[in-house]
């Protein structure tokens, strides 16, 4: 008689529980809500440089699209400062999400020009 079917199961259920303990010990030290947190994080974070992205603009950008792509080279550095000082991980092209989506809610610059210059900054 071979116990091979009892190990199997024995296997599959341990499986399971240990899986539903991990979910309940996350749900109870709040590990899954701190993603929410991190996403608050970002959003104040891109409400902190609406105004330094406007000024930079203003002082930067004379309205030549083909300069474009070197002003928002500088911004995304300036970003990248930020979210340093503000202890925020982000990848170059979360901070370019968060360019764009600022740029486009103030109008400086259409979205469509800003998102083709986007393009052509590494």
């Amino acid at each position: 008689m071979s116990n091979t079917p009892i190990i199997i199961t024995a296997v599959a259920v341990d499986i399971v529980v240990t899986a539903a303990v991990v979910l309940w010990v996350m749900r109870r030290r709040g590990l899954i809500g701190s993603i929410s947190a991190d996403l608050d994080k970002i959003r104040k974070f891109s409400e902190s440089v609406r105004e330094p992205i406007a000024n930079y603009l203003r002082a930067n950008y004379n309205g030549d699209t083909e300069t474009l792509p070197s002003v928002l080279e500088g911004l995304l550095a300036v970003l990248e400062d930020e979210a340093k000082k503000n202890q925020l991980s982000l990848s170059r092209d979360a901070l370019k999400m968060i360019l764009l989506r600022v740029i486009a809610a103030q109008n400086e610059v259409p979205a469509g020009v800003a998102m083709t210059a986007l393009k052509k900054v590494a």
